[in-house]
């Protein structure tokens, strides 16, 4: 029986598709289906090969975050979030530089297009430009994907978890993960203290220009894209491409459920892609991070330079259990490292020369500043 649960999840994902390209034809004919919109993700690869990402949807015209100040209105903002109308088989034109390609989306209105960057491109960020080519192209208007290219300047990779590790959520309490996802702007939480000091310094690297690329992952749906990335922009937190979760039907499955195993696959598809960087993988104790990334380390030895887990109290695994996946991780070639907080976590990587030692007090500093400001917001 079992074996047909693929072959239902990949029918009932196609009749979900069918289904709303005859709701749009309905509601276009009545005069009330809105305009539609290509919602651009951050893209990642080499100078050799890169991958373009982006959505199409309906526009659901969210409130920007400037303009909502009440309960109601955050709850209407995650409404509309997540009830989107996805828009399958897409038509989009890609532009980078004197190239151009063109991509089809998926059942879910997902593009992930893989393409050779123009001749020489460097290191760093780039702009592609996404058009909508069918259906309905009138009106939409072209938005620019960033891309970024990790090059020879780089000197490691960093792979950092969000949930508990850049931010609290509380992601093992269903009460307070529905608070954090549905009800919290982003402009009411906090990072933990530190973590835009060392997650910069990581980025710095040892030379202090190294511009190594970050990349985070989350069970948090794509539907919180634009949330969690404004939430980094804010907290001056360095950006990198979002790796996160297609919630509710699709042809892998119904998510959320079965655990938290889909990061495995974003995490092997950076490391296959970025082939000749080692890294730093970066979570917490209150998920499966550290068996997530004792699997990596297995898979990939010799790549992984050290895992960092925070300790999030009251959460954390039985001692023993710990030892045993840091030696398992030893004995590939890597090293877990367990800390309390952003500060230790620089200090170690200080010691071991990956961030320079004159960073990890900028690293103190920006710790007592956050939770400062945390234990003002908590009084409030």
């Amino acid at each position: 029986m079992s074996d047909l649960y693929p072959l239902l999840f990949r029918f009932a994902v196609k009749a979900d598709a069918h289904y709303d390209v005859l709701s749009r034809r309905v509601r276009k004919g009545l005069g009330i289906a809105p305009p539609l919109r290509i919602l651009p993700y951050r893209g990642y690869g080499t100078p050799e090969r890169v991958v373009i990402k982006a959505r199409v949807l309906e526009e659901r015209k969210v409130k920007p975050s400037r303009q909502r100040h009440t309960l109601l209105s955050s709850a209407v903002a995650s409404y509309k979030r997540y009830m989107t109308r996805e828009i399958a088989s897409a038509h989009v034109a890609v532009r980078w530089g004197d190239k151009h390609w063109e991509g089809t989306t998926d059942e879910e209105g997902f593009l992930e297009l893989w393409v050779p960057p123009p001749s020489g491109v460097r290191s760093g960020w780039h702009m592609v430009e996404l058009e909508l080519l069918s259906p309905e192209p009138e009106g939409v208007q072209r938005v620019s994907a960033p891309v970024r290219v990790a090059g020879a300047s780089a000197e490691l990779g960093v792979i950092s978890d969000i949930d508990d590790t850049v931010i609290a959520t509380g992601v093992t309490d269903p009460l307070k993960r529905a608070w954090a996802l549905f009800l919290t702007e982003h402009r009411g939480r906090l990072p933990f203290p530190g973590v835009d000091a060392f997650y910069a310094a990581l980025q710095a690297g040892a030379s202090g220009t190294a511009d190594n690329p970050i990349f985070y992952v989350s069970s948090s749906p794509w539907n919180l894209y634009e949330h969690l990335d404004e939430f980094l922009s804010i907290h001056r937190i360095p950006i990198g491409p979002l790796l996160l979760r297609d919630w509710g039907l699709s042809r892998h499955g119904f998510a959320p459920g079965g655990g938290h195993g889909h990061k495995l696959d974003k995490i092997r598809g950076v490391l296959e892609t970025l082939s000749h960087l080692p890294f730093v993988l970066i979570g917490d104790s209150g998920q499966e991070d550290a068996e997530h990334y004792r699997t990596i380390v297995r898979e990939f030895p010799g790549r992984i330079r050290c895992v960092y887990i925070r300790n999030v109290p009251g959460r954390s695994k039985r001692g023993a259990e710990m030892a045993s996946i840091a030696e398992d991780i030893r004995a590939n070639g890597s090293e877990l490292v367990v800390v309390d907080d952003t500060v230790a976590a620089a200090r170690h990587a200080a010691r071991a020369g990956w961030i320079r030692w004159e960073e990890v007090p900028e690293v103190e500093a920006h710790r007592r500043e956050d939770a400062a400001r945390g234990a003002l917001g908590d009084r409030g």
